[in-house]
């Protein structure tokens, strides 16, 4: 059967010429969710290009502020915006370039204070970092939800572009080498070890290799958007110093970590972050469970700090990779507190009346609830129209 082609006004239609492209959909662009995962040299770029093909909402995540030198690389910044949020400059920016597009910024950490709900609920996920950290992290998230995403890298003139999809090739992780895992290791263990006094490595790159990688990922995003073949598990490779382009295939690994799927997400639309209580998700658990059934979170949560020495004692309620050297040091005698620590609420707490945001779950966040070898994953789809809200 021949699809008929619809050629557009070229006055008044802004996506006139894509129209002759003979496997494009607008309206499922138009439609599209796409996650953008740093808002940095890579991340201007995907950006820009989403935003003039018409990409219906675009999620840009960035914790970090703009600086003078990102002015070299960033077409989406200007030097006025020094100091500000990197995701909220570029999502202004990219509703300037086009108000067609929904934008919704959000300033923040990926690696801990994301739902990874939110995964759940996006077309495609573009990764635009230059840590391992933040991209194993995606991986992980990725894998647990079933959704691909495009990663992109960039040194100097060179380049990488992947697309990582869980049960079809390898993943992130199984590219990783024990240095690469050594280097990890050391950032995760970095809030006891006065993680703000680390210092960032900055990787040297120009806006060019930017502009060429940040093509490719684009390509790939709609390729997938439009549920196009792509070849994920293989790296592109681009040798800005030879004019070298080729595909290099990665291995499998066999026991990698990032290969666990959850099994049974339930959602849950009455549910929500910052009103739920600890108390009632557990009852959802156990009318679903049994009533022995308890709930699991994937991290250490410090309930309290309590010092040994003078016994001052601090309500805490947030995970351990979110503290700071800083936070330990007792503010009466100034000597170091110990942590209370949790990663399971069976009943018998406390603290069951507080809501799942003061125990530092974030919007469509997923809990997992455990009875015996029964278990199912409870997402907080209550916070989704509040929080996947485009302006």
């Amino acid at each position: 059967m021949t699809e008929t082609l619809v050629i557009t006004d070229p006055e008044s239609d802004r996506y006139h010429t894509f129209g002759y492209i003979s496997w494009w959909r607008q309206e499922v662009v138009r439609e599209a969710t796409v996650l953008v995962i740093g808002a940095g040299a890579l991340g201007n770029e995907v950006l820009k290009n989403l935003a003039l093909m018409g990409v219906g909402q675009l999620l840009i995540v960035d914790f970090d502020t703009i600086e003078d030198s990102n002015l070299s690389r960033s077409v989406l910044f200007r030097e006025t915006d020094r100091g500000r949020s990197k995701a909220e400059v570029a999502a202004e920016a990219v509703k300037s370039l086009n108000p067609d597009v929904g934008v919704k910024a959000w300033h923040g950490d990926i690696n801990y204070e994301m739902g990874l709900g939110v995964f759940r609920h996006v077309d495609a996920i573009i990764g635009c970092l230059d840590n391992r950290e933040a991209r194993l992290s995606i991986n992980r998230f990725s894998w647990a939800v079933r959704r691909p995403w495009v990663d992109g890298a960039i040194q100097e003139l060179m380049g990488i572009v992947r697309v990582f999809w869980p049960g079809h090739g390898a993943c992130y992780e199984c590219t990783l080498t024990d240095l690469d895992y050594q280097v990890i290791n050391l950032r995760y263990s970095c809030p006891l070890l006065a993680r703000e006094n680390i210092l960032q490595g900055k990787v040297p790159t120009t806006p060019t290799s930017a502009s060429i990688v940040a093509a490719f990922q684009t390509q790939e995003a709609l390729k997938l958007i439009h549920d196009m073949e792509v070849q994920p598990g293989k790296a592109l490779m681009i040798n800005g110093l030879t004019n070298d382009i080729y595909l290099t295939e990665y291995p499998i690994k066999e026991g990698c970590y990032s290969h666990s799927p959850m099994e049974s997400i339930v959602e849950l639309p009455q549910v929500l972050s910052r009103t739920t209580t600890l108390k009632q998700l557990l009852e959802i658990a156990q009318d679903s469970l049994g009533s022995e059934t308890v709930l699991e979170f994937d991290h250490e949560l410090v309930v309290a700090l309590e010092c040994p020495s003078c016994g001052q004692k601090s309500d805490i309620f947030k995970r351990m990779a979110r503290l700071y050297e800083s936070a330990f040091a007792c503010p009466n005698c100034g000597d170091r507190r110990e942590m209370r620590l949790t990663h399971r609420i069976d009943g018998s707490e406390e603290y069951l009346n507080r809501t799942l945001a003061e125990f530092d779950v974030p919007p469509l966040g997923i809990v997992r609830a455990r009875n015996g070898n029964k278990r199912t994953y409870l997402e907080l789809t209550g916070d989704k129209g509040s929080f996947l809200k485009f302006d």
